[in-house]
Parts: C-alpha cells; sequence; structure tokens
C-alpha cells in the first residue's frame, strides 16, 4: 500500500481535457491578437474565421436586428483592428474582450435608436400637425380655394412622392405598408413622404388664395 501510494506522489494530478482545450484557445486567440496588433490582415481574418459566429450571435440577441447586427460586427472588427495593441491577458481572456467590445458597440446603437425613435415620434407629431391645419383652414374657406391648391401641388410632385403622400394620408397605410407595396426600403419611403411634405408646405405658404 505504501509503495502504491508514494508512486502516486511521484507523478501529478492529471488536468482536465477541458482546461488544456480551453487554455489553447486563449493562447490562439492572443497570438491572433498579437499579430493584428502588428497589422497582419491574415490574423483579423483568422480571428473572424474562429470567434465571429460567437459575436454575431451575441448581437442578435441584443439588437433583434439581423442587418443592424451586421453592421455591429463589422464595427467591432474594425475596433479589434484599431485596438488589438490595448489588449492585456492578465485582464480578461481575448473572447472576453472582444465581447466587452462587441457589447458597447451594440449599446451605442441600441442608443441611437431610442433617439432615432424620438425624433421619428416628433415628426409624426409634425405632420399630424400640418395635415390638421390644412384641413382646419380648408373647412374656413368658403370654395376650397385651399384644398384645389393642395391637389394641384400634390400632382405636380414627383410621381414617387405624391404616390407616398397620397398612400398615407388618403388611404391611411403605414410607412411599413407602403414600404412593402413599393418594393422599396422604409427609409426611402419615409425621405419621400418627407420631402413631399415639406414641398407641399412651401406650395401652401405661397399660396396667398
Amino acid at each position: 500500500m505504501e509503495t502504491a501510494q508514494n508512486n502516486l506522489l511521484r507523478f501529478p494530478a492529471p488536468i482536465e481535457p477541458c482546461k488544456v482545450l480551453l487554455d489553447a484557445e486563449w493562447r490562439e486567440d492572443a497570438r491572433l491578437l498579437a499579430r493584428i496588433a502588428g497589422k497582419c490582415p491574415e490574423s483579423l481574418a483568422a480571428l473572424y474565421r474562429r470567434r465571429g459566429s460567437v459575436v454575431y450571435s451575441l448581437l442578435v440577441r441584443m439588437l433583434v436586428n439581423e442587418m443592424e447586427a451586421q453592421e455591429v460586427m463589422q464595427d467591432t472588427f474594425v475596433q479589434i483592428w484599431r485596438r488589438a495593441g490595448e489588449y492585456d491577458l492578465r485582464r480578461s481572456s481575448p473572447m472576453a474582450w472582444m465581447i466587452m467590445m462587441a457589447r458597447g458597440l451594440a449599446m451605442d446603437k441600441l442608443r441611437a435608436r431610442l433617439r432615432h425613435s424620438a425624433t421619428q415620434q416628433a415628426y409624426e407629431r409634425e405632420v399630424a400637425s400640418l395635415v390638421f391645419e390644412e384641413m382646419t383652414v380648408t373647412r374656413q374657406t368658403e370654395h376650397g380655394e385651399l384644398a384645389a391648391a393642395c391637389a394641384v401641388a400634390l400632382r405636380n410632385l414627383p410621381e414617387p412622392q405624391g404616390r407616398a403622400l397620397q398612400l398615407a394620408f388618403l388611404r391611411g397605410w403605414t410607412h411599413e405598408e407602403i414600404a412593402r407595396a413599393e418594393n422599396q426600403p422604409l427609409g426611402t419611403i419615409k425621405a419621400r413622404i418627407r420631402r413631399g411634405l415639406l414641398a407641399l408646405r412651401r406650395a401652401l405658404k405661397d399660396y396667398h388664395g
């Protein structure tokens, strides 16, 4: 028994395979970051292949929008390219460092989305106010001269703008419904409506009955 115990003391405890694999993964990531710091594009591509799917999965969960996740994914690896020299293995694992960077950029995107939403709501309130003013003045105009002027101004708009305005305000379609019907990006439809309203406002401002 004593001999068996002595033999056991001569050999170190076995190392868990998972820990060995994990340490090897960290070392490879750190090696790639060091090479990226030296401006090696091949190492950036290798890191992207190794860790891109993990980063992208996180971004999709945070943003719930694949297009925005792709944008932030690209921004993340641009930042890795620029800041790889700042990575310190003593502070965190390479993966944790990259995740922290991606998460920060995603939070910036979420904050920008909130600001855009607030701006869009203000814009829609302005649109509603303009439409209400036009309806009020039209009712007060004995022969509907302003209504006629609006119709003329609407016909003079570029066709895509005029059609978007008619669908939005005469048929009551949402921006998303118009985008689907016109097979256009949502941002394009919003821009058409915005430009069309500005043109109508200028026409009404110059109208004196």
